[in-house]
């Protein structure tokens, strides 16, 4: 595949989040349950309103509070997983950027 200029081999990166960068992946899921829990745990006691994340509240509200958060974060995974299959080279970089945020994320959950 070509994107932008740039041959982009999908078979050879696939596999990349789960093979080369699982240590990365296992943090990311982790850091993702983590912060799904804490904003269930949020939205128990506040309700969806509140929420920054525009997604994550659209879900929630459509869904429900447990079930917003664990679809918001079954579409982040995957969009790592794109990311990682477009620019494998940025892979360790976009899971270590989403494993911070997410645990920054838990963290004002939490104090709330």
């Amino acid at each position: 595949m070509r994107l932008l200029d740039s041959e982009i081999d999908i078979d050879a990166s696939k596999y990349l989040l789960f093979k080369e960068y699982r240590a990365l992946f296992a943090l990311l899921v982790v850091s993702a349950l983590m912060d799904a829990a804490s904003t269930t745990y949020f939205m128990q006691r506040t309700g969806p309103g509140p929420e920054l994340n525009v997604v994550v509240r659209l879900l929630s509200c459509a869904y429900g509070p447990i079930a917003g958060p664990l679809l918001g974060k079954v579409y982040q995974i995957f969009g790592v997983w794109v990311l990682t299959l477009l620019t494998p080279k940025l892979s360790r970089f976009v899971c270590a950027m989403i494993i911070v945020f997410n645990c920054y994320a838990t963290m004002m959950n939490m104090t709330i």
